[in-house]
């Protein structure tokens, strides 16, 4: 299934199967975001999707691990608690105040059931 960030000019693509098999084709989002655990160094904290840049792959890295995007969206499915994003603020803000580094999988997986929020951990920018 082709999916368009609401926020950005990025689009991604989520093959039907996996969405079928992790059981998300009709999942409608019952919270903002999925459940997270807390974080053992920083608070964990919702933000709005809108607000997080959208990490990107380099050139010629394939975009999903099959494994890994389908246990991510069985468990928002079957609400299992996962961990918070990690994300940083960059000094110079543009149009996004924070950065994934940690968490590729759990925001686009975030962004293609419907999540508007994501449950992140703010690290110090490096």
């Amino acid at each position: 299934m082709h999916f368009q960030l609401p926020h950005e000019a990025l689009a991604f693509e989520i093959p039907d199967e996996w969405l079928q098999t992790a059981n998300v084709l009709s999942f409608k989002p019952a919270e903002s975001a999925f459940t997270a655990s807390s974080d053992s160094e920083f608070p964990t904290q919702r933000v709005r999707l809108a607000d997080v840049k959208a990490p990107e792959r380099d050139v010629g890295v394939a975009w999903f691990q099959r494994e890994r995007m389908v246990s991510i969206l069985r468990a928002f499915a079957s609400g299992q608690v996962l961990p918070p994003l990690k994300v940083d603020e960059p000094p110079t803000q543009g149009r996004f105040r924070f950065r994934v580094r940690e968490g590729f999988h759990r925001y686009y997986a975030s962004a293609a059931v419907g999540f508007p929020e994501l449950p992140v951990a703010v690290i110090p920018y490096y």
